[in-house]
C-alpha cells in the first residue's frame, strides 16, 4: 500500500473546495433572496468521511440526506451497474441539490443518482467529487473536484476493498499482489 494523498493534503484541498462551494452559492439570487437550505445529499458508503469533513466547513445554509448506492458489490475492482439501495428521506421537488461522492471513475453512479434524483424534479442538481479519474473520459463531469488521480485501484477515506480500509484518513494505491493476498486485509502499515 502507498499513500496518494495525504490527510493534511485531504483536510487542506476539502477546506478549498468548501470555499468554492461556499463562494458559487452565495452569488446565487436565489440564496441572497431566500432562507431556502441547499439539500447536500451524501453517496453512501463511500461518501461518508468526505461528506462529514466537507459540511464542518461550509458557511451555507445546509439540510443533509442520503443515499445508498452498490456500484463495487463484495471484493469487485470494476464498477458494476449501480444499485440505488437507499433513496433519500425527503422529497426534492424544487431543491437545490448538492450531490456528494467520493469518486468519479466511470461516471455510472453519479448518472444513474442524477437520473433518479430528477424526478420529482429538483430546482437544480450540482456534484461534488473528492476524487476523479480524467483519463477515463467520463460522459459525466463533475462541478466540483477535489482531485484528479490516476485509474488506479484506491482505498482510504472512505474507498474500501471488501469493505476493509475505509476509516484510513489518507488515500492509498492498492496493488493487484495486496487485492489477492488474504493475509494483507487486516493490515494497515503504509510502505
Amino acid at each position: 500500500m502507498k499513500t496518494l494523498i495525504s490527510e493534511q493534503q485531504l483536510q487542506t484541498r476539502i477546506t478549498e473546495m468548501a470555499l468554492e462551494i461556499d463562494s458559487y452559492y452565495m452569488a446565487q439570487e436565489w440564496y441572497r433572496n431566500t432562507q431556502e437550505p441547499v439539500i447536500v445529499v451524501g453517496v453512501l458508503t463511500g461518501a461518508l468521511f468526505f461528506m462529514a469533513d466537507l459540511i464542518r466547513k461550509l458557511s451555507i445554509r445546509i439540510e443533509l440526506d442520503f443515499m445508498r448506492v452498490s456500484t463495487y458489490p463484495g471484493k469487485a475492482t470494476v464498477a458494476q451497474k449501480p444499485k440505488i439501495i437507499t433513496p433519500p428521506d425527503r422529497s426534492l421537488r424544487d431543491a437545490h441539490i448538492l450531490l456528494v461522492d467520493d469518486i468519479l471513475d466511470t461516471g455510472k453512479t453519479i448518472k444513474v443518482v442524477k437520473k433518479w434524483l430528477s424526478w420529482p424534479v429538483p430546482e437544480d442538481i450540482w456534484t461534488c467529487v473528492l476524487l476523479r479519474k480524467p483519463d477515463k473520459n467520463s460522459e459525466v463531469k463533475a462541478d466540483f473536484v477535489g482531485f484528479d488521480v490516476p485509474d488506479e485501484f484506491l482505498i482510504g477515506y472512505g474507498l474500501d476493498h471488501d469493505g476493509k480500509f475505509r476509516e484510513m484518513p489518507y488515500v492509498a494505491f492498492l496493488s493487484e499482489e495486496e487485492m489477492s493476498n488474504e493475509s494483507f486485509a487486516s493490515k494497515k502499515e503504509v510502505r
